[in-house]
């Protein structure tokens, strides 16, 4: 691979004039002026309330994370002079919240932001950005800010330029926020080796000649089995109105779903992992849908407790088990990874095993007024569906499921801990073991011996063919995500710490997003560590590492210093703490505040999912004038309670307005080419409606 030095790969001074044609006013995403989100199209309050439907009201939740730019790799893309300064923004804006406001969608249904798509770039191809960029309006922005924000355009489009001209690619790796960068044809090789050695997906067209429609056709036959197995469904009673709104389509909305690749830094020889982006795919309603009922099911069944904010909730949850006396001396901790599984299980197995949860487990055969047979061939329509665009061809997902299904990470989860380990589950809930999950890992604990532990899964492994493919972990310590456990042999005392995986982190984050508000993020890896250390030396240890990252990415001692002193106001240490290291009795104070906050929220957003069982959620932008939203809120009413205030599901249903805010544009949006022509995935219009 041809090696560039970082100053000539992006060094505006090498561009010429007519390549800068696109030099107008792009912005660096830490100061994306409020204008950006202005775009957005208004709903049109003058339909005709028979015209309205369920199906088209949509969620987009918003994210407090953005990507950074740090050291790593063979190419380094570092902040901008404008992003170190966004850094200095009033420490009183910095408050984050560990349990966001719900925006409707459960928790088990969000996705990696590797998944995430813009939604000002969405029916733009990467080739259009230039112009878009081109045209974008910042006249609030203030002459210097433009300045450096016109500045940072020509970095990133010399950076597109210089990328095209060599024939390279670049991606943000699996896990950890630099980004990567590599020849296109090296990285490609890596792409074909993958799909070639695991025969997950099978390539059916290559999309020109007479295939070029291939992807659109496949798609319109999608759409017509959903629709017409929803309609019959309907038409049988086997599902109401209110299944059918929540799981049909709306056309002028679908795409296909497409594959790419990125790269696994933090691995020897640097693999490349799948990514398949089913964001408004044809099956995409139907999992929103069914996808938490399966997990109550499962987690109902195993005792397994999901942790929505990974090591934060872990370790509430396994210091309140210690708590009741249930962690005894000896204990050894277990951790497994799926990452690998859910790409590989086999449908069949997968289809029998839920087969058998569900009928276990469903006492009246039904929830949510779904049968057990309803949802069974729910299941297999998704499996079956599994179609997508890769490298200008049409392939097809024939083992495990896609990476942006929220019900890929469920089956898995079933098809190892209720199929393949079963006795063990059934094992460990006679014992009253501690067993959790969060996304591709899980926990538990374990009251016995190595050995018998060892014994009791190779014992339950029934099928070859994944038996490899989940990493278990064994020990008086583990690492769960970024948090390491352990149990000290001394005492018998339960310990926790910040855990950093040093071929990945090179600044603290609180998930696997970086976040790109510097404020937030000081203040939020400091709860973080505050909830995750369990004594004062983990802690002054912690935030020593926190300070040196800081400083290392360019933030100011004065911003870090301050940072901290406003966390610790917040909750009610003294000012001599500022100065100096914490003693154990401040340590101890400070803890015990973070928790009670930690289970305040927790109880909050319970009761913000009960209530969500009885609320219908609709986006609204933040510009609708509040005379036309009470409008179109009273004819909503209306129209809801014509066509569903008699349902006995439906007639108590509260309508909650979302406000629908956009995601700033990042770097990656600009530089990562992974989306292929929005022609390969959409319908043509005549077939919409």
């Amino acid at each position: 691979m041809e090696n560039f030095s970082q100053t000539s790969f992006i060094d505006n001074n090498n561009v010429s004039d007519d390549e800068m044609i696109e030099k107008s006013t792009f912005n660096h995403p830490t100061t994306m002026p409020p204008i950006m989100a202005q775009d957005v199209t208004l709903p049109d309050f003058h339909i005709k309330s028979s015209d309205m439907s369920p199906s088209s009201m949509k969620i987009h939740p918003y994210t407090l994370f953005d990507d950074n730019t740090h050291e790593n790799g063979e190419f380094n893309v570092h902040n901008t002079q404008a992003m170190n300064d966004k850094q200095e923004d009033d420490v009183n804006n910095s408050t984050w919240i560990l349990y966001k406001i719900d925006d409707g969608e459960d928790q088990d249904n969000q996705l990696t932001y590797h998944h995430q798509e813009a939604q000002e770039l969405k029916d733009l191809d990467w080739d259009d950005l230039p112009n878009f960029i081109r045209y974008l309006d910042y006249n609030q922005l203030k002459e210097d800010d433009c300045h450096k924000a016109n500045s940072e355009n020509c970095t990133l489009l010399s950076i597109r330029r210089k990328m095209v001209a060599n024939n390279m690619i670049l991606r943000l790796p699996y896990k950890g926020t630099p980004f990567y960068i590599s020849s296109k044809n090296d990285f490609q090789e890596k792409e074909v080796a993958y799909i070639t050695q695991t025969s997950t997906w099978v390539l059916l067209h290559k999309l020109n000649g007479v295939h070029q429609n291939a992807s659109q056709l496949c798609l319109a036959k999608i759409l017509e089995e959903i629709e017409t197995k929803l309609s019959q469904l309907l038409d049988s009673k086997y599902i109401n109105e209110v299944h059918h709104s929540q799981m049909n389509i709306n056309r002028s909305l679908v795409r296909m779903h497409y594959l790419y690749f990125v790269p696994e830094t933090h691995k020897e020889e640097i693999p490349v992992r799948p990514i398949m982006v089913c964001n408004d795919g044809p099956t995409m309603n139907i999992v929103r849908y069914i996808t938490p009922l399966l997990w109550s099911i499962f987690d109902r069944a195993t005792n397994c407790r999901r942790f929505q904010n990974g090591s934060i909730d872990v370790i509430h949850a396994m210091e309140k088990y210690a708590q009741m006396g249930h962690l005894k001396p000896g204990t050894f901790f277990v951790t497994f990874n799926m990452d690998d599984l859910t790409t590989s299980f086999l449908h069949d197995q997968t289809m029998s095993t839920l087969k058998r949860l569900l009928v276990e487990q469903l006492q009246d055969k039904t929830i949510d007024g779904l049968t057990i047979d309803i949802i069974l061939q729910l299941v297999h329509l998704v499996l079956k569906n599994q179609f997508c665009v890769y490298n200008n061809g049409l392939y097809q997902q024939i083992h495990g499921g896609a990476s942006g299904l929220p019900l890929t990470m469920l089956l898995t989860y079933v098809n190892l801990f209720y199929g393949q380990h079963s006795e063990l589950i059934k094992t460990i809930k006679e014992k009253d073991e501690f067993f959790g999950r969060y996304r591709e890992q899980a926990i538990l604990t374990w009251h016995g011996s190595k050995d018998e532990f060892r014994t009791l899964i190779k014992k339950n492994i029934h099928v070859e063919h994944t038996r490899y493919l989940v990493k278990m972990s064994i020990g008086s310590t583990v690492h769960f995500h970024d948090v390491e456990i352990s149990q000290n042999n001394n005492n018998d005392v339960l310990e926790s710490k910040v855990f950093y995986d040093p071929n990945i982190d090179t600044l603290p984050n609180v998930s696997d997003e970086p976040m790109e508000n510097k404020s937030k993020q000081l203040y939020a890896v400091l709860y973080r560590a505050v909830r995750c250390c369990s004594n004062v030396v983990k802690f002054n240890h912690e935030r020593r590492h926190i300070q040196l990252s800081f400083l290392t990415s360019g933030s100011t001692s004065e911003f870090i210093q301050s940072g901290i002193e406003q966390f610790f106001l917040e909750f009610g240490l003294s000012k001599r703490s500022f100065s100096c290291l914490l003693n154990e009795d401040e340590y101890h104070h400070l803890r015990q505040r973070i928790i009670q906050v930690t289970e305040l929220q927790m109880e909050l957003k319970q009761q913000r999912e009960r209530q969500n069982q009885h609320t219908l959620f609709v986006p609204c932008t933040k510009w609708i004038d509040p005379k036309q939203l009470d409008d179109y809120t009273q004819r909503l009413k209306d129209w809801w309670k014509k066509y569903y205030g008699n349902e006995p599901q439906t007639k108590h249903i509260q309508i909650k307005w979302i406000e629908s805010t956009s995601k700033n544009l990042t770097n990656s949006d600009i530089l990562v080419n992974k989306r292929p022509p929005i022609c390969l995935l959409t319908l043509p219009k005549e077939w919409r409606e």
